[in-house]
């Protein structure tokens, strides 16, 4: 039986046009560099190996030692900055090596530094294998790299435009409702991410860490969490917080009224308890339904036009109460 090609997803090279490929050997430099002398990329977005998947990469280099080295570019004090390789350095740590091989990168901006980070994990890794996370702040950094690198201007303004961000079709809609399963498959399938994926996934970062752990999990999808990304932070810790106490579920349908209400008026703890537990809706009825017209017939019965309306609704109100202050008496 074959083993099914994984396709990797299409790194923002091709949807940007930069050129800064790991493979380029210029101002490349091949050495061993003494382990206690790396560095981790600094916000480095991936996620890095752990328990048994560690341990057999640890034993993998016992056996066959590193295949492919890693790469680095050089920092003060004689240390160097890991661009690619943060899993191979930790399983040489414990299969007791004390230095690696490496591709020194010499004059990296920061903004070719981010770009050597990201791309060297996507040409890796399946998207399959990446959590939203992942995905959000590795792509958050490929277009900030970009900017910095000042290329492709008119591409990232389009990105970065949010704007009409909802307004897709039905079958894009539908494939962005789960961030794992079916819309995963196909973005691998296309191998590509259209710009609005892109945009879709950065606005991500703007989600707290307790959402944003809960689309890791798949409690909530990709796209009602797009939605709450556009909630303020105090918003987001009052949703955080009820759903935490009452394990809540969080649709399209309720983030999308927490998104509208929180741009038109703002969302209170109230608003979302009640829109959370579903009854948000059922009490707009209710509010409506207590809008009730008496017929004039009845109101001329015990009334006469002379009286005031305030007059008429204090009389109506009290001989309520007393109706049923009498019925209670009486059960």
């Amino acid at each position: 039986m074959s083993e099914k090609k994984v396709r990797k997803l299409e790194n923002f090279d091709d949807l940007f046009g930069m050129d800064n490929s790991a493979d380029n050997q210029e101002n490349n430099e091949r050495n061993e560099i003494v382990l206690s002398m790396l560095v981790p990329f600094e916000n480095h977005p991936f996620r890095l190996y752990e328990g048994k998947k560690l341990d057999d990469m640890a034993e993998s280099i016992r056996e066959n030692g590193i295949i492919n080295p890693i790469i680095v570019r050089p920092k003060a004090d004689n240390l160097f900055e890991i661009l690619s390789g943060h899993n191979r350095v930790n399983a040489a740590k414990i299969a007791g090596l004390d230095r690696i091989p490496a591709i020194i990168k010499e004059g990296l901006s920061d903004a070719e530094a981010k770009i050597i980070v990201t791309d060297t994990n996507f040409m890796q890794r399946s998207v399959a294998d990446m959590l939203p996370s992942e995905l959000a702040k590795s792509l958050k950094m490929q277009l900030e790299a970009c900017k910095e690198a000042k290329q492709k201007q008119e591409l990232i303004k389009e990105v970065e435009n949010t704007e009409n961000l909802h307004e897709n079709n039905s079958s894009d809609m539908s494939a962005l409702l789960e961030h794992k399963g079916k819309s995963v498959e196909k973005i691998a399938d296309k191998n590509k991410m259209s710009r609005a994926n892109i945009q879709r996934y950065i606005r991500l970062n703007n989600l707290l860490k307790g959402l944003l752990d809960r689309v890791d999990d798949e409690r909530i999808g990709l796209y009602p969490a797009v939605s709450l990304s556009y909630l303020q932070q105090d918003e987001q810790l009052m949703v955080i917080e009820t759903i935490e106490e009452k394990s809540y579920k969080i649709d399209m349908k309720k983030a999308e009224t927490m998104r509208t209400i929180s741009e038109s008026s703002g969302l209170t703890h109230e608003k979302v308890v009640t829109i959370l537990s579903g009854d948000y809706g059922n009490k707009k009825k209710a509010e409506k339904l207590t809008a009730i017209k008496l017929k004039p017939k009845l109101i001329w019965k015990f009334f006469n036009p002379e009286q005031k309306q305030t007059e008429i609704e204090e009389i109506i109100e009290k001989a309520l109460a007393m109706y049923f202050e009498r019925l209670e008496e009486i059960g």
